[in-house]
């Protein structure tokens, strides 16, 4: 087959499989939270404490994911997350149906349905929203090498539009507010999208590869060859700094998006129909942060990266008005739009080509779990406070301390030797 053809197909395969990781994002769960505490009876702190422990669970079962993409390679760990994935759709899908056979006292049911979502969405989270977005973006890195963040920020074009209409997918596939037939509808996709990953994906090999890396790029990092250096370097933690805060903020807002609005005195649907106007700006987002990556300015990056949530943030707490709305949309889409770009690419520019599947799930699972406390704690805040101002106000009042420091101290990444 022409190498461009398998090219061009193992891009749409993995900005498929980066999409499809969408059903346990807290972009697609947001959109049915309340349909699940409507179905399942769970109190939101309850549920909130559901998917902080699930997302973590989820994220410490990621750390033996990046373990199996070094060692069996991207193709078999895919065809293993998407089975995985395809048993949990179907498995959320009956989740009323199995409790109810379980027991018919109330108090055992309830019991039985949280350890039922537990451990059925910490599977979801580690395989679908870390696992999926992870190997689709490592294939189109592997694949584009030369500029692998111009690539990603492309794919982030497909990721941006699915993004904004997922929500309203989600509502309208959990038909009369069951949010249980949005993921028998999921299920079925995933049977369908295993048999074709096994006979079109494969790992992509150099001869079909025609952006070649360039001669090795020297910088102060090149001699980094193993996760324990990497752990011991300042921009590592600098990095991860940037990301678990940014995580820790936008996932708790993004989950109780509708509330929140609510809260506000705004339609919850105006939430669910901001992310479609959201998809423009991370595709913009894409492309700038992928290009301003390949160019190794990093920490250009990380300020523009905190500046879009500030201003994000700024925007909700007036979403009340156009203006504000607007300032909302256009924030957070950027930001969104640049923390996937950042959170993929930057890794290997560190290590520079070598493998990162074990570095890239640290990482993952150092902001997911970031972004899972987050969900908790904005949920108590409103419970003790009964708004969710003081948290916003926290939140903008922190990301302008992390932009200082980020200006400050910094470690730059220079080069110590030739451009290739």
């Amino acid at each position: 087959m022409n190498k461009y053809v398998l090219l061009a197909l193992s891009f749409c395969l993995s900005c498929f499989l980066i999409i499809f990781g969408l059903p346990g994002q807290s972009v697609a769960i947001g959109a049915i939270t309340d349909s699940i505490l409507v179905n399942t009876g769970l109190s939101r702190n309850v549920f909130s404490i559901l998917y902080t422990c699930s997302t973590i669970t989820g994220c410490f079962l990621l750390l033996l994911g990046g373990f199996l993409v070094d060692k069996i390679g991207i193709r078999r760990t895919t065809l293993f997350a998407l089975s995985v994935c395809t048993i949990i759709f179907f498995a959320l899908g009956n989740t009323q149906f199995l409790c109810a056979k379980i027991s018919s006292s109330p108090a055992l049911r309830f019991w039985f349905t949280v350890t039922f979502l537990y451990f059925n969405l910490s599977a979801l989270r580690c395989f679908g929203p870390n696992m999926f977005p992870m190997l689709g973006r490592m294939q189109i890195a592997k694949t584009f090498s030369k500029a692998p963040g111009i690539a990603i920020g492309l794919s982030g074009a497909f990721f941006s539009i699915a993004t904004g209409y997922y929500p309203s997918i989600m509502r309208f596939l959990s038909k009369n507010e069951n949010w249980q037939n949005a993921y028998k509808t999921l299920g079925i996709i995933g049977c369908v999208a295993l048999v074709a990953f096994f006979v079109l994906f494969h790992d992509v090999q150099p001869d079909y590869t025609t952006f070649v890396q360039n001669p090795m790029d020297s910088s102060k990092y090149a001699d980094i060859t193993s996760q324990r250096k990497l752990l011991r370097m300042p921009i590592f933690w600098g990095l991860m700094s940037v990301l678990c805060l940014t995580s820790f903020i936008g996932t708790g807002m993004t989950i109780h998006i509708c509330d929140i609005f609510q809260k506000n005195g705004i339609d919850p649907i105006t939430a669910i129909k901001s992310y479609k106007y959201m998809g423009y700006g991370i595709v913009f987002a894409g492309l700038l942060f992928g290009h301003q990556i390949d160019k190794n300015r990093i920490k250009a990056c990380l300020l523009m990266l905190l500046f879009s949530q500030f201003f994000g943030l700024v925007g909700l707490n007036i979403a009340h008005n156009t203006f504000g709305l607007i300032m909302y949309i256009v924030g957070t889409g950027c930001f969104w739009g640049g923390y996937g770009i950042i959170r993929q690419v930057v890794w290997s520019k560190i290590f520079k080509g070598r493998n990162t599947g074990s570095v890239l799930s640290i990482a993952y699972c150092a902001s997911t779990i970031a972004g899972a406390t987050g969900v908790s704690v904005l949920s108590f805040v409103k419970t003790l406070c009964g708004s969710y101002s003081y948290w916003i106000y926290v939140g903008e009042s922190v990301l302008l301390c992390m932009i200082f420091l980020t200006t400050v101290k910094f470690p730059k990444m220079t080069r110590v030797g030739p451009r290739g």
